[in-house]
């Protein structure tokens, strides 16, 4: 008997624990660079780089928020928060860069307390490229 009320015990107590669970979804964008010779990244994430065998560059971000609910995250995914775009005004250098660097000065906040947002992103590069020890400019090999 008491081990039965210790196990109701323990499974009310994680059922109440799970309202503050941290909510991930992962968003992936793909650009294509057949002919670029350099791209400069400006991404406020953290972020590494990898390399892989195709020609196109894909950052898969992954979102972490807590304090939030389903409906902040997609509301904040529709208006473009962790979006990626792309300069390419010159065929041979683009520039890869966050479309809202400053998200810590637009911080939301709900009855829970201040919404935490966690954007982590991985950058596959074609593996025809190397880069800077800053992990910001990117050359074609030659």
């Amino acid at each position: 008997m008491i081990r039965r009320f210790l196990l109701l015990l323990l499974l009310c107590g994680s059922l109440s624990y799970t309202g503050q669970a941290q909510m991930v979804r992962t968003l992936y964008q793909l650009f294509e660079v057949d002919s670029v010779k350099t791209i400069q990244l400006e991404i406020s994430d953290i972020y590494e780089i990898y390399t892989w065998a195709g020609n196109s560059v894909l950052i898969e971000t992954t979102i972490k928020l807590g304090n939030g609910s389903p409906e902040i995250l997609d509301f904040l995914i529709k208006k473009g928060r962790y979006d990626v775009a792309i300069d390419s005004s010159s065929r041979e250098n683009i520039r890869l860069y966050t479309k809202m660097p400053d998200r810590d000065k637009n911080k939301l906040k709900t009855p829970a307390g201040e919404v935490t947002e966690i954007p982590e992103a991985k950058i596959f590069v074609p593996d025809t490229f190397i880069w800077t020890d800053d992990r910001k400019n990117l050359t074609r090999k030659e």
